[in-house]
């Protein structure tokens, strides 16, 4: 896995100086308890097929990327997990869980950061799977809408 970035990104709207930072996978223990509170919607949402302490494992493991977007007071505001996949003819950096509060002024960096840890990776893109309300930030930074995802729950089989 590539060594942690740290990049100080410039002001944004509201004055507010946010640091993107992909946390080393040795240090993820140690950070939980500030960033699992930006996960516990996406989470929830994942329909049992996901825990909390399932996604810490897989950050501590190095199978998934932590990265955070923290503020001049080392708040940590934003977080988001991510993965390496690869595919027989290319590998994506996908875009798993997200969650945070100002999502306005550090998502954008974040981007940045996260295509920039992608390419370096040998990475051809990016994706993920989120909810419809998420398309409005994704659908001006060039991403498209591939393919509905569907589900059924077996229980009544």
């Amino acid at each position: 896995m590539n060594s942690a970035t740290v990049h100080e990104i410039t002001e944004t709207k509201d004055s507010v100086k946010h640091t993107i930072s992909l946390v080393p996978m040795d240090h993820c223990s140690t950070i939980w308890n500030q960033v699992r509170v930006h996960f516990v919607e996406a989470i929830e949402r994942s329909n049992g097929r996901w825990s909390l302490e399932h996604l810490l494992a897989s950050f501590v493991s190095g199978q998934y990327q932590l990265w955070i977007a923290y503020n001049e007071d080392k708040t940590i505001n934003g977080a988001l997990a991510t993965q390496i996949v690869g595919y027989p003819c290319k590998a994506n950096l996908a875009m798993h869980f997200i969650g945070g509060t100002g999502f306005d002024d550090w998502y954008p960096d974040l981007l940045k950061e996260i295509s920039i840890f992608a390419k370096e990776s040998g990475c051809s893109g990016l994706e993920g799977v989120a909810r419809k309300g998420f398309w409005k930030w994704l659908k001006d930074d060039g991403f498209t809408k591939e393919v509905p995802f569907y589900e059924k729950e077996l229980s009544d089989v």
